[in-house]
């Protein structure tokens, strides 16, 4: 008798899912809240980009079903980017990474209504530190622009930090903020004169208590070391050049993507480690993401070893009539009517028809069974971001235990927003 033999049943598992309901959830409104900005040292070009919010008129019920701004997650997004006269060189590949990330930081609002995501950038050489965007609402943050940005002069590196990160501490609220901190040289520090490199080391490790995620890159310097020396964890090296600044701005964006995926599933079904996730984030996992080439999902499957397993999604109903879950029948031994798990070769989770919740809880069923059974390998695909409707950064980390599972292999577009610093 075969091991699918011996696995296999031929009646639908008394999950929840067989009495579950579907529809998402809606997203929230606009908060109506105005948000307090904090204040500038330098006046230069501070108004530039204030937030100054009003609470919106003509909401009416609409505005009563939404969630309150008290109830959802500040998340600051500060860049710290030298200006001095040593990256004119790189000027235009700054102007447009910048711009990209900014434009990255308005994604992960759409993907996150229950959050509020805010901006500050700050540029700094001698003479002419300044916020060009301060604490405001990214969807109304202005795009950098070469008017804005203009290399010139010495490096106060510790002057830029010791000012922008106080200014920080002292907006944090308690358990409902995060922060993501930015710092962007191709030099090391040689102009300051109000703070030290101690001082401003203090600051990190207060801040990283608080929830704030420090990366630092940089060129022309040894960047982990650098860090370490400011005791930030996360660190990453790049060539200043045209291609090296591009590549260097997709893994910056890339990696604050895969960051927010997390943080949505953490603060949507495990809020009571949400307070550790600021501390793991500090791990120096931020940007490392290199993947098994083992682990991924072939992106054609037309066939199976004897001891492999097709994962696809499934309906509440079990109707396989389509996609994965069609292919799934015809050639994996899926049966009709059964809406999860393992059926012939092939293994279903219910994704369509039911609520993410339930969702999660099909995946976590999954994972158990998967490492209940080590002899198979499973071949997971995009469940879930078909007829379901989700994206790989929704489903992606609800598999954060088949993570550490060598016998589970999951597509590479569910890799991209996964991270074994979170398992």
């Amino acid at each position: 008798m075969s091991i699918f033999s011996k696995l296999f049943r031929k009646k639908p598992e008394d999950a929840a899912q067989a009495s579950a309901k579907g529809g998402k959830e809606s997203p929230s409104v606009e908060e109506s809240q105005a948000h307090q900005t904090i204040g500038s040292k330098d006046n230069t070009k501070e108004d530039m980009n204030n937030d100054v919010a009003t609470k919106p008129k003509g909401c009416g019920q609409e505005e009563a079903k939404s969630t309150s701004a008290d109830e959802k997650i500040s998340v600051y997004h500060l860049i710290v980017l030298d200006e001095s006269g040593s990256m004119s060189c790189v000027w235009q590949q700054t102007i447009s990474g910048c711009n990209e990330t900014i434009q990255t930081i308005r994604q992960m609002q759409k993907d996150n209504p229950d959050q509020r995501h805010f901006v500050s950038i700050y540029l700094f050489c001698t003479g002419n530190n300044r916020y060009i965007a301060k604490n405001v609402k990214v969807e109304k943050v202005k795009e950098i622009t070469h008017w804005d940005y203009k290399p010139n002069s010495c490096t106060p590196l510790f002057d830029a930090l010791g000012y922008t990160l106080t200014e920080l501490k002292a907006i944090i609220k308690p358990k409902k903020f995060l922060g993501y901190v930015t710092i962007i040289t191709d030099g090391y520090e040689n102009d300051s004169h109000e703070y030290t490199i101690e001082k401003v080391r203090l600051l990190i490790d207060e801040l990283k208590k608080m929830d704030v995620i420090f990366t630092f890159v940089g060129a022309n310097i040894d960047a982990a070391d650098y860090a370490s020396r400011l005791n930030i964890n996360n660190s990453m090296q790049f060539e200043q050049t045209q291609e090296g600044m591009h590549e260097m701005w997709e893994q910056e964006k890339q990696s604050r993507r895969r960051s927010s995926a997390q943080m949505r599933f953490f603060s949507k079904f495990m809020a009571d480690e949400m307070n550790d996730f600021g501390a793991r984030g500090n791990s120096g996992h931020y940007y490392d993401n290199d993947i098994d080439e083992n682990r991924i999902t072939p992106s054609n499957i037309t066939s199976l070893g004897k001891d492999e397993v097709f994962v696809f999604g499934s309906n509440k109903d079990g109707q396989h009539n389509g996609g994965a879950s069609a292919m799934a029948v015809a050639k994996f031994g899926a049966v009709m009517g059964q809406a999860e798990g393992l059926q012939g070769q092939s293994y279903a989770i219910t994704t369509d028809g039911v609520t993410e919740e339930e969702m999660y809880k099909s995946i976590d069923r999954f994972c158990d069974f998967a490492k209940d059974h080590p002899e198979l390998t499973f071949l997971v695909t995009t469940v879930g971001c078909g007829s379901a409707g989700y994206t790989p950064y929704v489903v992606a980390p609800m598999f954060r235990k088949a993570v550490n599972l060598a016998n589970v292999k999951l597509p590479k577009a569910f890799w991209i927003y996964t991270d074994r610093a979170y398992v």
